[in-house]
């Protein structure tokens, strides 16, 4: 099992933040910020709070101490100066609070792939077609080009825009992600540029834009064609003049950034239907690259089957599942409408619960938990004890985690929350009151 040691000082917030960080795996432990106690830690990765430039030293303390460590930084940073100083010290993330769930457990994901010495941006394939395409990215990479990337949902656009990165010239500078989707014109303009006080109802403090805070690095627009109309305008506009203003603000400010746009949708067609204005997609259609779905290169089906299996048991600190040969070619027969994406929820459940064993594959298949039960036990049961003794289980192959039960359950963390109160079957946990409290976000 990974080790994890948590410098963070807030009691709240390092009680909520174990149980995430537990849940997600690790073997975790409280440390404070004295050298000598960070040098003695066997933990492969680092969760450190930086709250002001002092913890830039503990930062450096820990790097300093082993190079091969992960540290992971977060803060409540409102410009952009403390994540670049965090990255500069050695932090490989900077999280800026409050975060998302999938966004800690994305980190986390990488800093275990890191700290087993798999690197970053490894996309795995023995398809010709797609080994041909990572060396076209590779060209691209090197370069200042904008990049736009196309795929169905699933098929790993950010991962491919994180290889760009890391093997480009910016490599150093930040790595930014904004997703488009889902927002209204005013958040996502607001999340692009930034604002000041006051600058519309709701503006108490101000904020950095995505634009600002990618500047010297790579910013990715994920799912660019669902930004409106009116702001893909803006957006073009600052593209073109490599310069924005903040909203509440009359002084423009320089920026210097590298743009990948990704999309499940093809541009071409959104500005054939009106939604997505041309000028905007000849500026973002220098380099585009498309990913083919995994239905069509199922050589790579095993294989990923394989590294995720061996990924998530050394997540787990648990012997992986053993998968049968014909069973791995049952898996090339699958659909996977859901790509990458659907082949790492089952493995991740196989994961769960075939830990060491030989994985029942019908069982995944059908996307149900209760289908690994026995049929006699099945036969017992009404179809709410059948609920109920499912939950049970799932809850208890993952340690009482519930985010990872949820995943396998194949419901929403909310839902298995709910499922929880109505059966009894525990009581409100520190990841619900992190929620409450604006640590992390559902």
């Amino acid at each position: 099992m990974m080790e994890l040691a948590l410098v963070v000082p807030e009691p709240r917030l390092r009680a909520d933040l174990l149980r995430v960080v537990r849940g997600a795996g690790f073997r975790a432990d409280v440390l404070d910020s004295d050298p000598e106690t960070l040098a003695r830690s066997n933990a492969n990765v680092f969760l450190i709070d930086v709250t002001s430039p002092a913890e830039l030293a503990t930062i450096e303390a820990v790097r300093a101490a082993s190079p091969s460590r992960v540290i992971i930084a977060l803060g409540a940073d409102p410009g952009a100066a403390l994540a670049t100083r965090a990255r500069r010290a050695g932090a490989i993330e900077f999280l800026r609070k409050p975060f998302g769930i999938e966004a800690l457990e994305r980190t986390l994901a990488s800093a275990t792939d890191r700290s087993a010495g798999r690197p970053e941006g490894e996309f795995l394939t023995a398809d010709p077609r797609m080994q041909r395409l990572l060396d076209e990215i590779d060209r691209a990479a090197t370069t200042e080009a904008t990049i736009r990337i196309s795929g169905e949902s699933g098929t790993g656009k950010d991962l491919l825009a994180q290889r760009i990165h890391l093997r480009s010239p910016r490599h150093a500078g930040p790595f930014v992600v904004m997703g488009c989707a889902g927002l209204t014109e005013r958040l996502a303009e607001s999340d692009l540029f930034g604002h000041v006080p006051g600058a519309f109802t709701g503006a108490i403090d101000s904020r950095i834009g995505y634009l600002d805070a990618a500047s010297g690095g790579t910013l990715v627009l994920d799912e660019v064609n669902e930004l409106a109309l009116g702001l893909q305008a803006k957006l073009l506009r600052a593209l073109q003049e490599q310069e924005i203003t903040p909203l509440g603000t009359s002084a423009p400010e320089t920026i210097d950034l590298r743009l990948i746009a990704t999309s499940q949708k093809d541009l071409g067609d959104e500005v054939e239907a009106g939604r997505f204005r041309e000028d905007l997609y000849f500026r973002l259609d220098v380099i585009e690259f498309q990913i083919p779905p995994l239905r069509e290169r199922p050589i790579d089906i095993p294989l990923l089957a394989q590294a995720l299996l061996e990924r998530f048991a050394h997540h787990q600190g648990s012997e992986p599942p053993r998968l049968r040969e014909e069973d791995k070619t049952r898996l090339t027969q699958h659909l996977f409408r859901g790509n990458v994406r659907e082949l790492q929820n089952m493995m991740r459940r196989a994961t769960i619960l075939f830990a060491g064993r030989e994985i029942d594959l019908d069982g995944l298949l059908s996307r149900r938990v209760a289908d690994a039960i026995p049929q006699a036990t099945i036969d017992t049961f009404n179809l709410r004890e059948l609920e109920k003794e499912t939950i049970h289980r799932a809850l208890e192959a993952r340690g009482g985690n519930r985010t990872q039960a949820a995943r396998a359950l194949g419901i929403s963390v909310r839902t298995l929350r709910n499922k929880i109160r109505a059966y009894e079957l525990g009581d409100p946990t520190p990841h619900d009151r992190a929620i409450r409290a604006g640590y992390v976000s559902t």
